[in-house]
């Protein structure tokens, strides 16, 4: 098949996150199956207009908002798919108003709603927010629907997006030998992200200034616009124990995950959570908040524990119950590495080509 994904990144887009990992991973397993992949997403600094990468053809035009009107005119130049994903990063591309007698599938990671206010500045949350809740549901209403977990499908069906029943594939992840690397001496404590505020860093910082144990360290790994006011507060409370490490690459982020004796994914909402079941792969259980998607891919009391979202008292009792419970913490590393066999790209590519193929 021709296939054309429309998203908001791509994967060499310096901000890019699960959503570009999560196309990346199925649509080059796509390529080596013989179907054509097309991916189009706007320009970033020092970026090629048109790029081949793992057989997906990247084409690059427009900026962050720009992109929406770009990708309509890209596809009148080509015009030449079987099947358009069209994927919602809060906004979808409008493809059903310039595509017609096309298989379109409205791929949701999650439904944004009050994210718009906590992210975004109030004119641009009130429009995002009227675009999603508002003008998707009437413009896709008759558009099949793919999603990444059953939080979410229950979100889309009960904001009535679509009439169709949505069809859920989950993130897989990379099954691979790697170097492998002891637990830190020191009991560490892992937040590997994007570093904006809705993704709950505020809440990982101030339960390590709620633990106040020096012997406990507090790594943040990741870059984002909220990296500046985090180490701020960090400075400010004089946490010594709390370390940022910044961007890193996939070979630095393979040996903090084995290292770290817990991994907190204390976001207010996902998709999944890609980064929880890499981070079982490597042994590591996962403390994530109570909300969609991480409660689908954290099984509470078997591969980690959830927590009540922003509440750091609860999260900091979470951390002291693991590291004061090393049986409990060895048998929930056992069941992590159980519980991430279970997700591997090649199913979950061949799962999503199926759904899209018929």
């Amino acid at each position: 098949m021709k296939i054309l994904i429309l998203n908001w990144r791509c994967i060499k887009n310096p901000d890019m996150g699960g959503s570009e990992i999560y196309f990346y991973e199925l649509a080059k397993r796509w390529a080596k199956l013989g179907n054509k992949i097309t991916w189009f997403s706007p320009m970033f600094k020092n970026a090629e207009k048109e790029e081949e990468i793992e057989g997906i053809k990247f084409i690059r035009s427009g900026g962050k908002y720009s992109i929406y009107f770009k990708s309509a005119l890209n596809y009148m130049k080509i015009n030449d798919f079987d099947v358009i994903i069209d994927v919602e990063n809060g906004i979808p591309f409008f493809s059903p108003l310039y595509i017609r007698n096309k298989k379109i599938f409205l791929h949701i990671h999650h439904v944004h709603k009050v994210i718009w206010f906590k992210q975004m500045p109030i004119p641009i949350a009130i429009i995002g927010y009227i675009l999603e809740s508002k003008i998707m549901p009437l413009l896709y209403k008759n558009n099949r629907v793919i999603t990444l977990s059953k939080s979410s499908h229950d979100e889309i069906i009960d904001e009535k997006i679509t009439k169709c029943d949505p069809k859920i594939v989950n993130p897989g992840i990379e099954f691979y030998k790697y170097k492998k690397f002891k637990k830190n001496r020191i009991p560490a404590v892992l937040f590997l992200n994007r570093v904006k505020k809705y993704k709950g860093i505020d809440t990982f910082i101030d339960s390590a200034r709620k633990i106040g144990d020096r012997n406990i360290e507090f790594w943040v790994a990741g870059s984002g616009d909220y990296l500046e006011t985090a180490k701020k507060y960090v400075n400010e409370n004089k946490l010594k124990n709390v370390l940022f490490f910044g961007r890193i690459d996939e070979e630095k982020k393979k040996e903090i995950m084995q290292k770290a004796w817990i991994f907190v994914n204390p976001s207010y909402k996902e998709g999944w959570g890609i980064v929880n079941i890499e981070s079982n792969y490597f042994g590591t259980p996962v403390i994530g908040s109570n909300v969609s998607g991480i409660k689908d891919s954290v099984v509470d009391g078997k591969t980690g524990f959830l927590f009540e979202y922003g509440n750091s008292d609860n999260l900091a009792e979470k951390i002291k119950t693991l590291i004061k419970n090393k049986k409990m913490l060895d048998k929930m590393s056992k069941n992590a590495k159980n519980w991430a066999k279970k997700f591997e790209w090649d199913s979950k590519a061949k799962e999503y080509l199926n759904l899209i193929s018929n």
